[in-house]
């Protein structure tokens, strides 16, 4: 049974349910520190907030659902123990995301410099798509919407050849300097990841359980995984 179908069923537990509300609360929470830490490194935006109490807010949020869903199997141990799976991995990598955002602020603080020059555009154009790849993954998630879902996890494998495709250009290099490099190799990093748990929060729409987070066919998207 799949996430989509599931998800008609929490509706009877409450539990269950409000742990779904927390899971849109922190994807939503995530999408604002992810646009947050981008404009601090790409283009010089002041630091006005902090990245590691809105990181707290994540981590709080992870306990209370993992909490919410073992409550709900201690007391209904015989009903919705699928969605609760469901529910206890997709909070993880809805968490994940806080972290790379803290990595994208930490990178901010190495490079103060403005970011410009080679490979700077394409990596803006590849913000945009996890960007939309964010929206579309909550949408997807708070209508239960399999085929948006679909292109989610289907967009993901595209961005992931994309970016290691970029990543081995830049080892290639040998005009540009090792620090100019490095901040473009883990900036591409970070945007990859984060559309991974992106792609692994909506292939829970699309997927059993037992192939979360993977193609359908059972196979990863990329060497990463």
């Amino acid at each position: 049974m799949l996430l989509t179908d599931l998800l008609k069923l929490w509706k009877k537990t409450t539990l269950v349910d409000k742990a779904s509300e927390q899971c849109i609360e922190m994807l939503r929470t995530g999408q604002k520190m992810f646009e947050y830490s981008l404009g601090v490194l790409m283009d010089n935006e002041r630091e006005v907030d902090d990245i590691y109490e809105m990181d707290k807010l994540l981590n709080h949020g992870e306990v209370r659902v993992r909490r919410m869903v073992a409550e709900h199997l201690t007391v209904n141990r015989q009903d919705d123990v699928v969605p609760a799976l469901f529910i206890a991995a997709i909070v993880g990598d809805i968490e994940r995301i806080g972290d790379y955002c803290k990595n994208l602020i930490e990178l901010a603080h190495h490079y103060p410099e403005k970011l410009e020059g080679p490979y700077i555009d394409r990596v803006r154009e590849i913000k945009v798509d996890v960007s939309k790849m964010y929206e579309d993954t909550i949408k997807a998630f708070t209508e239960g919407d399999e085929k948006l879902a679909a292109s989610v996890m289907e967009r993901h494998a595209e961005l992931a050849r994309t970016c290691d495709g970029l990543t081995d250009r830049l080892l290639a290099e040998d005009e540009m300097g090792g620090r100019k490099a490095i901040i473009r190799a883990l900036l591409l990093r970070f945007l990859k990841r984060v559309s991974a748990h992106l792609k692994n929060v909506a292939s829970s729409l699309v997927n059993p359980y037992p192939k979360l987070g993977y193609k359908p066919d059972g196979t990863p998207d990329d060497p990463d995984e």
